[in-house]
């Protein structure tokens, strides 16, 4: 049986194209080194590398704010550590100045070199990073954390508001720090004061004595337990005095005059004597009583009180100064130590993120990178095959044009044309 010329001709046109069509792929993924060169390639496996990609820019991400995190952390620690040595440069004068055989004279020069540190220290205090944000002013950056009012005090301008870096899709890491929490401030023991008061004992009708107390209150009471009032001032102190219950009063009686003084036994606040009672007298002169308590000294107020003992050459407050500069010192080391604490735990989480990113980038390597073998193998057959087809259809086409049409011709008739 004759086959059609034409049927032949535009049969080989066809294998041509198509094993060039398949040659030219193999040459496009071996020049991308990707399986997939197309959406159309196959649609499950771009929405499979689609997802992994976004996966892999996740971690990026991740990798970057945290490295920008660790970054801001060594700045922390590097200032907080210059900090630190300050601070023991401080506590070596505050033992020197403590020196009973130094001179006025030897303390102001110590008062010069702390107040040089001083001034570091709120250099270090008022540290910003590159882009010009304050690292320890907690959320407003912008501000000077630590500014020196008229009066030469530090007052913070910060806040306690910390920024909150996602550095994994379950965990969050703080960026700033609130600078209070940093250069924190150290406990004061504070003496108390006796209450003293005096009344008038000109008329000396049933009395209560009432102590003005700091609250604006009154609380202590006094009282005679016989029916007769006293006749005088002498009379009235011993009725107090020989109370029964006097020992235990939180004051101690004593003349002046035409007027009684009672004063506190301890520093003591006065409402916590319990007295009897008596009527009324007028209270005509006192100071209130303030109790032993501790009030909080900010940093840089510990510092400039140091200070201002060496210059006025009081040693009690300058040996005051050695335990609360030891206290700041503490608590900067505790700050240094939780920085430390978090710069490992940034480096931690790098390494977790990172570990996560290469088995994404592996499962996508398997999803989308092309068998350079499997590929190079499958380009020299199609390229066998290219060849193949084109000679065949070379043969085809050296027909005459005579054949050409003839075999066109036969092949519209009714009846196919036929050879022997």
């Amino acid at each position: 049986m004759k086959i059609s010329t034409a049927l032949s001709f535009q049969r080989s046109l066809n294998t041509m194209q198509e094993t060039s069509a398949q040659v030219a792929k193999t040459r496009e993924q071996l020049a991308t080194g990707k399986e997939i060169v197309r959406p159309s390639d196959d649609t499950m496996k771009v929405s499979t590398i689609e997802n992994l990609d976004r996966a892999i820019a996740k971690e990026d991400t991740y990798q970057a704010l945290m490295s920008q995190l660790k970054d801001r952390y060594q700045l922390e620690e590097t200032a907080l550590t210059n900090g630190s040595d300050i601070l023991v440069r401080v506590k070596e004068l505050a033992l020197q100045g403590a020196n009973a055989t130094l001179s006025a004279k030897d303390r102001e020069i110590i008062a010069v070199e702390v107040q040089g540190l001083r001034d570091e220290m709120l250099s270090i205090a008022n540290t910003r990073d590159a882009t010009g944000n304050s690292i320890f002013a907690g959320g407003n950056t912008e501000v000077t954390a630590f500014q020196t009012q008229n009066d030469g005090s530090v007052l913070y301008q910060g806040d306690a508001r910390q920024t909150l870096v996602n550095v994994s899709d379950e965990r969050q890491l703080g960026k700033n720090r609130n600078g209070l929490d940093v250069f924190s401030s150290t406990d004061r023991d504070v003496p108390g004061t006796p209450a003293t008061f005096s009344v008038s004992v000109a008329s000396l009708t049933p009395f209560t004595i009432a102590q003005v107390l700091s609250d604006g209150t009154t609380s202590l009471t006094l009282a005679h337990d016989g029916d007769n009032a006293p006749t005088d001032a002498q009379d009235l102190l011993t009725d107090i005095t020989g109370h029964e219950n006097y020992d235990a009063f939180a004051y101690t009686a004593s003349l002046s005059g035409d007027s009684l003084v009672f004063t506190a036994k301890s520093n003591v606040p006065v409402e916590t004597a319990a007295q009897p009672t008596l009527g009324t007298m007028d209270v005509s002169e006192g100071t209130v009583g303030v109790a032993d308590h501790i009030v909080g000294v900010g940093f840089f107020a510990a510092l400039d009180d140091f200070i201002a003992a060496l210059q006025s050459d009081d040693s009690s407050n300058i040996q005051r100064a050695l335990g609360e500069i030891s206290a700041l010192h503490d608590g900067l080391a505790l700050s240094i130590g939780k920085v430390g604490s978090e710069i490992q735990s940034v480096e931690t989480q790098m390494e977790i993120n990172s570990d996560t990113r290469l088995r994404l980038q592996s499962m996508l390597s398997t999803e989308e990178d092309l068998d350079y073998a499997e590929a190079i193998t499958r380009f020299n057959q199609e390229m066998t095959r290219l060849e193949a087809t084109q000679t065949s259809f070379a043969k085809v086409a050296q027909l005459s044009l005579f054949e050409y049409l003839e075999a066109s011709s036969c092949a519209d008739r009714p009846v196919p044309c036929s050879t022997v």
